[in-house]
């Protein structure tokens, strides 16, 4: 991708016959910034006081806190509640862990080694409950029911090369159940029923250079994981994400990578297998995606954002599942954005984007134009 960006360049400047390509529609425009705790690293999007509009939490790893946004339903905010958290907060995930049908919010911890559990009321404030102890310097949180009984487990990946499992109890108390090697820098995972068997398992992203994969742990139902599968092979995934992007009910996986500055997608075959993965592209340093409708058709497309260019990139699809090149880009004002959400913050059925500067500790949200194709 580099040296088609290369190409692209020169054929630009010196002309080389032909047309090239151009970008995707204008379809967002910047509606708004929100100021956030210090360093934003991670982004969620979920309505946490149940009125029906999109909310945003952010984990600020430099002043140890949450930041929570409630939306107003047409694009603005709240005056931004920021609830503390243990040390270096990285990523946040949302399960509900008491079964009350309020959303709780689950936070690593990576300088105090443990899983931090805010439990909501509903109305957009939190009771903080000890926190689960876990290894060294955890990374991932991936929240699902691993052994079967309605009750939210969690998944926890250790920098290192260790995901631990934790039992949920339905009470917010949590017992420690297998620990599984992973290899060094488990970035990312996600859980979803891979292999059409009924159980929960578990896609790790992991980047070390000798253990760079994609691994499935396929679940037996009781909490415990089968030994992994590894795809994916010497892609260096970073960010991973799950979507049915081509409408077959499957849970395909995205994921960016610490290599070439590429992204890819696999289609899953229901199984437990993947089709042979489709590259694409966005800007330098894509650490974060998120996947979403963001023109008028009716494919999933990519957004991400790039860490080392400073903006974000749409990634639209084309008719034949690929992606479109050249991307869309939006130049992030504070720089360094290292993390990004999707959601419909303006109520008008159409999905909106948030975007974290680091640098500025800012929020920036992006709202969708409807362009007709």
């Amino acid at each position: 991708m580099r040296i088609l960006s290369l190409f692209l360049f020169v054929c630009e400047s010196i002309g080389c016959g032909f047309e090239f390509p151009s970008p995707p529609p204008n379809t967002f425009y910047k509606y708004n910034e929100l100021k956030v705790g210090r360093g934003p690293v991670y982004l969620l999007t979920v309505d946490l006081n149940l009125d029906s509009f999109s909310d945003l939490v952010s984990a600020n790893a430099d002043n140890n806190t949450l930041s929570v946004l409630l939306s107003k339903g047409d694009g603005r905010f709240k005056k931004t509640l920021t609830f503390p958290v243990a040390s270096e907060p990285t990523a946040i995930a949302v399960g509900d862990i008491n079964g009350d049908n309020i959303p709780d919010l689950l936070i690593n911890s990576r300088g105090a080694e443990q899983i931090t559990i805010l439990l909501g009321y509903g109305n957009g404030s939190f009771r903080r409950l000890p926190g689960i102890k876990t290894g060294k310097v955890p990374l991932a949180v991936i929240p699902a029911d691993f052994n079967g009984d309605e009750k939210l487990d969690v998944a926890v990946t250790l920098t290192f090369d260790k995901m631990e499992i934790f039992l949920g109890s339905g009470n917010g108390a949590f017992k420690k159940g297998e620990t599984y090697p992973t290899g060094s820098r488990p970035f990312s995972g996600v859980p979803a029923d891979f292999d059409g068997d009924g159980n929960i398992d578990i896609a790790l992203a992991t980047s070390s250079s000798a253990s760079s994969s994609i691994r499935l742990y396929m679940g037996r139902g009781n909490g415990s994981f089968f030994k992994p599968k590894t795809i994916a092979k010497g892609l260096a995934p970073l960010a991973l994400i799950k979507k049915d992007m081509n409408g077959d009910g499957l849970h395909d996986l995205i994921f960016s990578s610490g290599k070439g500055d590429n992204m890819y997608m696999l289609f899953s075959q229901g199984n437990g297998t993947f089709r042979k993965e489709i590259t694409f592209s966005g800007g330098g340093g894509p650490i974060a995606l998120t996947a979403g409708h963001f023109n008028s058709d009716n494919q999933l497309d990519i957004a991400v954002a790039n860490s080392r260019s400073s903006n974000f990139s749409l990634v639209m699809r084309t008719a034949n599942e690929s992606f479109h090149y050249p991307t869309r880009d939006y130049v992030v004002d504070g720089g360094t954005p290292l993390a990004i959400t999707s959601g419909d913050y303006n109520s008008d059925g159409m999905t909106d984007i948030a975007v974290a500067s680091s640098a500025k500790n800012t929020i920036e949200i992006y709202l969708q134009r409807k362009i007709f194709r």
